[in-house]
């Protein structure tokens, strides 16, 4: 289900190290198949990379369970958390969590495009090269050798981004200043009724869990006889946004069996009347198709 930023890394990696990349498969309901992963994990596993929420399926992960399962079976291997579609939705306590890397993107919780974080412990940044150099991330250069300056600055060469990160600084405080408890109760509630009503229209399927306990803010869904893409257009005439397309999850989709899904999402912009005129759109397309 992972993000294809958080699978092509991998992907790429391995092509380049000659290791082996396994895939873990989904449950019916589009959840982790727990017990695939049991059998995948080996005592030379390196690294275990999941999402904590899925920005296709809005499947909420069992990141305790997994870190468990992993320190059992692979007690050597790093665990690394894609937190895009979490950071913004609800409390996200790192500590708890257990992960060893924590990744987030301001522009998913109204902050600016092209920053966000990543959270780890220290030993691990201290052990870790640079990934790209520049002013600022240096300690001392000589002709032979250079030495790096200390966290954070190793990993943030050249000149800081200091625009988003006041930006990104910003969202995070207009967000606690709502309370992660309460974007993630609104969430529900709309979740609760965009599911219930479109269940109902004639043709509507709907992919992920339908445990709201167990779902983000997003609903993948498809109509029968519209093809997503023509779905997003009718939908955009009538002041609708939604995605439509593999949502950069290529694998995802052929597990899925589907070309595209369209994607509605809620946040705390968001309010009923917003999936009134969702399906009220979904039913004009109906008609124009059919």
């Amino acid at each position: 289900m992972e993000h294809h930023a958080n699978f092509v890394p991998w992907q790429q990696l391995s092509l380049l190290t000659g290791a082996k990349l396994r895939i873990c498969e989904l449950t019916s309901d589009g959840g982790v198949d727990l017990d695939q992963m049991k059998k995948l994990l080996r005592a030379k596993t390196k690294v275990v990379a999941f999402s904590h929420v899925s920005n296709a399926l809005g499947t909420i992960n069992p990141v305790r369970e997994i870190v468990a399962m992993t320190k059992d079976r692979a007690p050597h291997a790093i665990t690394v958390c894609d937190g895009a579609q979490s950071a913004p939705h609800m409390r996200v306590r790192f500590e708890e969590l257990g992960v060893d890397f924590f990744a987030f993107s301001g522009h998913k919780m109204l902050g600016p495009m092209g920053i966000g974080g990543l959270v780890g412990p220290l030993d691990l940044l201290e052990q870790m090269p640079p990934y790209q150099m520049g002013g600022d991330m240096i300690e001392f250069v000589g002709d032979d050798r250079t030495t790096w300056n200390v966290l954070p600055h190793k990993f943030e060469a050249g000149t800081p981004n200091v625009a988003d990160a006041v930006g990104l600084a910003a969202a995070c405080d207009y967000l606690d200043g709502i309370g992660m408890d309460a974007v993630r109760a609104h969430e529900v509630g709309l979740l609760e009724l965009m599911i219930a009503t479109l269940s109902a229209v004639a043709g509507v399927r709907i992919y992920g869990p339908r445990d709201l306990a167990l779902r983000s803010g997003v609903v993948s869904f498809t109509v029968e006889g519209i093809h997503p893409h023509d779905l997003s257009t009718v939908l955009d005439q009538d002041g609708v946004c939604i995605r439509a397309g593999h949502h950069c999850a290529q694998p995802l989709m052929r597990r899925l069996n589907v070309p595209a899904t369209a994607r509605a999402s809620v946040y705390v912009y968001n309010d009923p009347t917003d999936i009134d005129a969702l399906v009220k759109g979904v039913e004009r397309a109906k008609q124009m198709f059919r």
